[in-house]
């Protein structure tokens, strides 16, 4: 960022920004109903950074940070799979929406440009979404009525003399009203602070973490989430196995799938015969991949078609994008986790390994929150929203300061032929597994 004295000014209004994706003030204040103020501190944060915000896409920079080529990427598909039908209303409103989630991913990138405002952007996050889980849990057990909080009654199913069963299923503010995207947040929100409770530079106050930790929990399982669920076992087991090694992981995974049935009931279900959940969502994937059995297979059926030709989404953010934006799109999807997974591996492979121990301390948490949104979304159609350019933009700003902190001064990817031929292959993988899996799996 090329100008200090507005640089500060830029980094509150993003951290603002942030907190006002969990906590919107208008849904407190009724009488902020009509003010925009997401839009007003996004815009105006762009406007102090602009010059340094637009470096970030300058090829020299695009080539030796793949993630945000591949984010780029996923633009140019959207506005692709509506062109190729000569749709310019399509490609207008979906590259307007879409372009939202690429300016919060650039700000995130230009703005957490150090690791002191790496901690303070967690910092924010931990802080904005327990504040709003714990608003929720103390709505949901009773404890105080919140007239902006609203739980879903999810159909069960019904008694054998034909009564609904329905369960209680607890609901977040703004964009996180899905249980499952709550679930998938508070997966990543216990990872950010686990990160600061095991802090031993600090002091003992750092326990103090376990307090919203427990929240969060009450939380998880008050959103009856299974793809939540699953997302925080993963991430948790990920975390244990890079801080602890396997021993402990083998024996933490063998207490989780004895206790798990016990403590979750419902969220520890995962049906995939015929007529459960997990069936129906198998076949939701199958529809929409049969859908490229035909020319659409390279630029997809058209961003925010899904649901128009399936019935409903695909519940599954790689099979979506495959199947919006074709092969094209969906690899440029599948491209931002899989550079960021391959620099994260690279780290750990450095000739001159990393002298900086926070960034050292970070690289295990920074792994499990990747992962863990990843098996989020593996059940949950969130491609395109801003969440979860939020963990693809934290995980980039993460490893930028890898890349200047790095003795030898290169970047951990360098985009050229045989990263393209690398990922296409990984890709193509991906997408053949995807399509055997639901071929055999939805019968």
């Amino acid at each position: 960022m090329r100008n200090k004295s507005i640089a500060p000014l830029a980094f509150v209004l993003f951290l603002l920004t942030t907190a006002t994706l969990f906590i919107r003030p208008a849904e407190l204040f009724f009488w902020l109903a009509d003010w925009q103020i997401y839009e007003f501190l996004i815009l105006s944060t762009l406007a102090l950074v602009f010059q340094s915000f637009t470096e970030h896409f300058h090829w020299n920079i695009l080539s030796r940070q793949p993630v945000t080529l591949c984010v780029v990427g996923i633009f140019i598909a959207i506005c692709l799979s509506h062109l190729q039908y000569f749709y310019i209303g399509g490609l207008v409103d979906s590259g307007t929406t879409f372009l939202k989630s690429i300016i919060y991913f650039g700000l995130l990138i230009t703005t957490v440009n150090s690791i002191s405002r790496l901690r303070i952007f967690l910092l924010i996050v931990a802080i904005s979404s327990s504040t709003m889980v714990t608003l929720c849990v103390v709505d949901y057990y009773e404890i105080y009525d919140f007239t902006f909080i609203e739980h879903l009654d999810d159909l069960e199913g019904f008694t054998d003399e034909g009564e609904i069963l329905t369960a209680k299923r607890m609901r977040g503010l703004g964009i996180f009203q899905d249980p499952n995207d709550m679930a998938m947040m508070i997966c990543a929100t216990g990872i950010i602070c686990c990160y600061f409770m095991l802090d031993t530079n600090t002091s003992i106050l750092r326990f103090a973490w376990i307090l919203p930790l427990l929240v969060l929990l009450t939380g998880l399982i008050s959103t009856q989430s299974r793809g939540g669920l699953m997302a925080c076992c993963v991430a948790g087991l990920m975390l244990l196995y890079l801080r602890n090694g396997p021993k402990l992981t083998i024996v933490a995974t063998i207490a989780f799938a004895c206790l798990l049935p016990l403590l979750a009931g419902r969220q520890a279900e995962i049906d995939l015969d015929e007529g459960g959940t997990g069936h129906e969502r198998l076949t939701l994937w199958k529809d929409g991949l049969d859908e490229l059995k035909s020319p659409a297979i390279l630029f997809g059926t058209g961003h925010g078609s899904y649901a128009d030709i399936v019935g409903l989404v695909a519940h599954n953010s790689f099979v979506h994008t495959y199947v919006e934006l074709g092969l094209f799109g969906g690899t440029m999807f599948f491209g931002c986790f899989f550079f960021i997974t391959l620099q994260l591996y690279r780290i750990g492979r450095l000739s001159d390994p990393l002298t900086n121990d926070e960034l050292v301390r970070l690289h295990p948490f920074i792994s499990s929150i990747m992962i863990g949104w990843c098996v989020s979304i593996f059940s949950l159609s969130r491609s395109y929203v801003v969440p979860t350019y939020l963990i693809i933009g934290l995980c980039t700003a993460y490893l930028n300061l890898v890349w200047i902190h790095n003795k030898t001064g290169q970047s951990l990817v360098i985009w050229n032929g045989g990263m393209l031929l690398r990922l296409t292959a990984a890709s193509s993988i991906a997408f053949s597994g995807l399509y055997v899996f639901t071929a055999v799996m939805a019968r």
